[in-house]
């Protein structure tokens, strides 16, 4: 018979019988199989007509998290219920509800009399923290429910750390706190090997769940003296990445290749009121003595595969267009659409230096306008940019895209064949 492992920090949690709960929780720690165990605590002993409900930042969200692993919880306990997917809510014996929303339709709550309130990563929720618990806690009056509120970190400042400050020292409220290491089911590997992936503060964040102070650097850990240095010529054995990022103010292309585990960057063409087209035929025209040599992949903003309205063909079209005429061979190696900006960054950063301190990312001095991104972008607010307007930004952008498909490669998990 196998041992059953236990999460000590996850059930002294589950077992707190304090009104108010807050859950900070670093990822794969366990945090979901809790929230759906306390779910179903709280509405076996709701009152007739009493409604639990659960919130995660939007909707989809929800129901991706907690729906199916929510279902069929109830179907193991054996518990006679409905399921009203297009209602967002179980109903059960005695009227009684759990419903599943998103932070954004928080409003729908108003006027409703809850039993107990469970806020799901309450750090990414879109709505305003605020704007949800003015909402939550009269809903929570009637009965004096409950409610728990649990989260990954996501950096001082944020909504969510304000209001777990506020509510340190209250006697109503407790607070839990426990790491990935806490869950017996993560094996010390796959941590290690997360220390290697990840930038100091995305491993001390997710697996650590410690508030880090973002700073106000979009890429903190960039250092010239580290990550700028003339680079070797181009190896024409390996790949050459043709990495875009559209805009006309400036249009921004990356010339790189992946030498023995490191992105190098050897030339970049960054240009104001220059089209996409121009910037490939500057490409080609530097290179076309070593067409023959050369195998391109090409990678960046997925905007790009977008189909203008006029001409009815993508940027992407022209650029490989242009390749081909110049006689080049290509491989466009382009996601169907762009990663979370969050994402993208902190993938970059984990490449820029990880929590090992090894620096995977290479720039030569000539890419001028890559540099004075990664040195001065600033975030805003405390929150990432978005890929709008602005100046600077675009030539890491396309390193971003450049690092998020490479790094996404590495982690493809070959198929094993079968005899059938």
């Amino acid at each position: 018979m196998n041992e059953v492992k236990k999460n000590l920090a996850q059930i002294a949690a589950l077992h707190d019988k304090t009104r108010f709960k807050f859950l900070l929780c670093a990822r794969r720690s366990g945090k979901t199989f809790l929230i759906k165990e306390e779910i179903c605590r709280k509405i076996a002993t709701a009152p007739p007509f009493g409604e639990v409900v659960y919130l995660a930042p939007s909707h989809a969200q929800a129901k991706e998290i907690i729906w199916d692993e929510l279902e069929y919880r109830l179907y193991q306990l054996g518990w006679q219920y409905q399921a009203f997917p297009s209602k967002n809510r179980f109903e059960l014996s005695r009227k009684r509800k759990i419903i599943i929303l998103g932070a954004e339709k928080i409003s729908r709550l108003r006027g409703h009399k809850l039993w107990h309130a469970c806020l799901d990563e309450i750090a990414f929720f879109g709505t305003s923290l605020k704007q949800v618990w003015e909402v939550v806690r009269p809903a929570l009056s009637d009965y004096r429910g409950g409610s728990t509120l649990s989260t990954t970190p996501n950096g001082k400042g944020t909504d969510a750390h304000e209001f777990y400050e506020s509510i340190l020292g209250k006697s109503d409220w407790a607070y839990h706190h426990w790491n990935t290491h806490a869950n017996p089911y993560v094996s010390r590997i796959e941590i290690e090997d997360a220390k290697r992936e990840l930038d100091e503060k995305s491993f001390l964040q997710e697996y650590e769940a410690e508030w880090v102070s973002q700073g106000s650097m979009c890429y903190y850990n960039f250092d010239e003296k580290i990550h700028v240095e003339k680079q070797p010529p181009f190896d024409f054995s390996l790949p050459i990445h043709f990495v875009m990022d559209f805009n006309i103010v400036p249009c921004s292309l990356l010339i790189s290749q992946f030498e023995a585990g490191k992105m190098r960057y050897k030339k970049e063409y960054s240009f104001a009121n220059v089209s996409t087209e121009q910037v490939t035929e500057m490409f080609c025209e530097d290179f076309k003595s070593q067409k023959a040599n050369i195998n391109i992949v090409i990678r960046g903003d997925a905007s790009g595969r977008n189909r203008t309205s006029q001409t009815g063909r993508s940027d992407y079209d022209y650029i490989c267009e242009i390749l081909t005429s110049y006689g080049f061979r290509w491989e466009k190696q382009v996601l169907s659409h762009n990663p979370p900006i969050v994402d993208r960054i902190r993938k970059a950063t984990s490449w820029l230096m990880n929590f090992n301190k090894v620096p995977r990312i290479s720039i030569d001095p000539c890419c001028k306008a890559l540099i004075k991104d990664l040195s001065s972008q600033e975030l805003k607010g405390g929150r990432f940019p978005d890929d709008a307007g602005g100046k600077i930004g675009h030539s890491s952008d396309a390193m971003g895209y450049d690092i998020y498909y490479q790094d996404r490669l590495a982690n493809i998990t070959p198929v094993a064949s079968r005899i059938l």
